[in-house]
Formats: structure tokens, C-alpha cells, sequence
């Protein structure tokens, strides 16, 4: 499964690719098609000082990716994917993390890349992913018409939505690889993978490939461990779900507060599809899911950022300012802070803090300028044909 060519510091794509021919996770790609597209999918691992009689080791999936995400990996298998099917224009959205992503590798392979996002968090993008043909659309309503717009955008026009549930899923199951040779050789067994969440495809993928492995003979239930996963208060629909019992999520489970986002880019406009395999996965392998306050934040956020220092890692930050650009991976490190003095990871147990984000330098870097902004000034068709219009696109027949 181990393609020793490659160190994972360049790449965990091209180091695990041999995983995505495991059966359940087949997708149809050689390894020529990962090595055109990819730019820089690295990971690594440290230790930090330590949270009382409790082990922390890092998970850097941020500083060796090319966009500071782990959403590079979405990415480079999206885009070879389209690559490979001879697909010339794609369109997306996200809450900014996906949209750096597909527009850095869109931008490489010269493919057309239509990217919807919110205006309240195009301060993480810069302009130097954003080549010939990227196109960065801003939208300025409610998180759940960002999605949808690009959706009947692809519709009206023919054009390729990204990324499927499948990709994302299977390019996860790179990281499960990077968790289970590096246990096994360099850091030893850990007894948590601890992610913050937001749709749930990261670890569902993580626990999906472990599953499949299990089946496959390869891997021993004593191996997996257990998972915990954090979402901030503000929306922790899976969190209520959880706590609740519940297989499945309700409507009374979701109640996003946007102005109280830690993290604005943190949001899942349909938070049920995802849960309900995310929460089998936790009753198979065991864990817990647990809601982060400002109040955690304030408590735990700054011994993070002071632990994460001394082990010679540093967040980027806004420039001009002390705050963090990307809070994904550092409200990790305050949840399982958290839930070691909460007592749910004991005394002597070890727990993985994938670092989903942290580093991305805006400095020096001039934002991206949309080609458009929407607004509630019209509705959804006449942006449609307004998009159109700017684009010189026919509706699809």
C-alpha cells in the first residue's frame, strides 16, 4: 500500500496511492494522473509538550499542503479526475478552504474553474491561485444559496459540480494511510484522532478506508482508534445529534448562529447526509462528538497557540493583525484540550490533533477581485443570466 518513492512530507497522494484501487474505494485513476496534477500534499507529525498525564502528537496536514489546507487533497484528486475524463470547466463552492484549493490546481492544469463563496470570508483567498480562467464569484446571502446557486449554475450551463462525495471520501483515505504507517513505525499507537468537523467527509473517509482495510484482512480493529470530533457551538448540528443519541439528524438539530462563528468558513449547509455515516462510524469504533463555546476558546486557544510555538509551528495570521486566518486546526487543539481536562481522554492515553489548517500566508499577497458579486438586489434565475451574460455561457440543452 506504500509506495516508498515518495516521502509523505512531498505528498501523501502519491506516497498512498495505491489505496484507492482498495475495492470500496476504487477510483479510476494511475498514479501518472495524481503525479500531472499534484503541487505539494504533505504531511507530518510532532509532539507538543504535553496536557497533563495525556499525550498530544500533531498531525501537520497544513504546512506541507499547497494551499495550507487539507483540502489540497479534494483538489488534486478532483482536478485529476476531470483531467482524465477530459473535462475543460468545473464549478464550485465552499467556504473558502475548497475554492483556494480547486483554483491552485484548476490554475495549473488550465482547466475553468467557476468558484462561489461568501463574501464574509474572501479574506482568505489570495490572488496569485486565482489564474487565467479561475473565476471567483462572492455572494453576499445566506450560506445555504451559496451551495445552491452553484448547483443551478452547473445545471443552467452544463458545467461540471465538484467535488463528488466519492472523491472526497477516497482522497481521505490517504490520511488514514499517513495515520497508520506512522503509528506503526515512528510515533506509536494513539488511543483518539481528534479532527474539528464540518460536512464530515474527513474522517468519514479516515473511518471508511480503516473499515475497508479491516475487511481486507489488512488491518486489525486493535489498530483503529478511537475518534473525537469537535464542531463550534455556534453550528454543531452533528454535536446535538450526537449528544441526543440520535442515527440520524433532525431539523431541530440545526441552528447556525453566524455571528458567533470561531471560524466562518466552517459551515455545512446539509449537515444530515454526512452525519449519519459519520455517527455509525463513531458507534463502530467508539469516541464522542463535543460542542466548542467562545468560553473554550478563551480558556484553552491561547496555551495552544504557546504549545504549537514551542514545537516550532506557528499559525498564520491575518496581516497587520494577531488573528489567525484559519482556526480549523487550532479549534482542534482546543477541543482535545478540552477533553482531557473534561477527563475523556485519560490519564496515560495519546490522542492525534489533525492540524486541518493553519497555515496560509496572505502577506504581500493581494486578495482576489470577484468577477461578481450576488446580492438579494435580484433572484436566482436573473443571476443565472447575469452569470451568463459575463461569461458568454448558453444554457445547457
Amino acid at each position: 500500500m506504500i509506495d516508498r518513492r515518495f516521502p509523505a512530507a512531498q505528498s501523501v497522494l502519491l506516497r498512498y496511492h495505491r489505496v484507492l484501487a482498495v475495492p470500496e474505494l476504487a477510483l479510476r485513476l494511475e498514479l501518472a494522473d495524481l503525479e500531472r496534477c499534484s503541487r505539494g500534499e504533505g504531511a507530518t507529525t510532532f509532539a507538543l509538550a504535553g496536557r497533563g498525564a495525556s499525550e498530544v502528537i500533531v498531525c501537520d496536514e497544513s504546512s506541507r499542503m499547497f494551499t495550507g489546507t487539507y483540502k489540497a487533497l479534494d483538489a488534486c484528486v478532483s482536478l485529476a479526475l476531470l483531467r482524465r475524463a477530459k473535462v475543460s470547466r468545473l464549478v464550485a463552492s465552499s467556504g473558502g478552504n475548497l475554492c483556494a484549493a480547486l483554483a491552485a490546481y484548476a490554475s495549473q492544469l488550465g482547466i475553468e474553474a467557476f468558484l462561489f463563496q461568501p463574501t464574509r470570508t474572501l479574506y482568505k483567498q489570495r490572488s496569485d491561485h486565482f489564474g487565467a480562467g479561475v473565476h471567483l464569484i462572492a455572494v453576499d446571502l445566506p450560506e445555504p444559496e451559496v451551495k445552491q446557486l452553484a448547483r443551478a449554475f452547473a445545471t443552467r450551463f452544463g458545467v461540471a459540480h465538484v467535488p463528488d462525495i466519492r472523491w472526497r471520501l477516497a482522497a481521505s483515505a490517504v490520511r488514514a494511510m499517513f495515520v497508520l504507517e506512522t503509528t506503526a513505525d515512528e510515533i506509536g499507537a494513539v488511543d483518539y484522532l481528534a479532527q474539528t468537523v464540518c460536512a464530515g467527509f474527513g474522517p468519514a473517509g479516515i473511518y471508511q478506508c480503516f473499515a475497508a482495510l479491516r475487511r481486507q484482512g489488512l488491518l486489525r480493529r486493535s489498530q483503529v482508534p478511537r475518534f473525537l470530533g469537535f464542531q463550534q457551538e455556534a453550528n454543531a448540528p452533528m454535536v446535538r445529534a450526537w449528544q441526543a443519541g440520535e442515527p440520524a439528524l433532525a431539523r431541530e438539530h440545526v441552528r447556525p448562529e453566524p455571528s458567533r462563528y470561531l471560524e466562518p468558513g466552517l459551515y455545512n449547509t446539509e449537515p444530515a447526509r454526512e452525519y449519519a455515516r459519520l455517527a455509525a462510524l463513531l458507534r463502530e469504533v467508539g469516541g464522542d462528538m463535543l460542542a466548542l463555546s467562545d468560553d473554550d476558546f478563551g480558556r484553552h486557544g491561547a496555551e495552544v497557540l504557546a504549545q504549537m510555538r514551542a514545537a516550532g509551528f506557528e499559525f498564520s495570521k491575518l496581516p497587520g493583525s494577531d488573528e489567525v486566518v484559519e482556526k480549523t486546526g487550532l479549534l482542534t487543539g482546543v477541543g482535545l484540550f478540552k477533553a482531557i481536562d473534561d477527563g475523556r481522554v485519560a490519564a496515560g492515553e495519546r490522542a492525534l490533533c489533525m492540524l486541518t489548517g493553519g497555515v496560509r500566508e496572505l502577506a504581500g499577497s493581494k486578495p482576489p477581485t470577484p468577477v461578481l458579486t450576488i446580492d438579494a438586489s435580484r433572484s436566482e434565475a436573473e443571476w443565472l443570466d447575469e452569470l451568463g451574460r459575463v461569461f458568454g455561457l448558453r444554457a445547457a440543452e
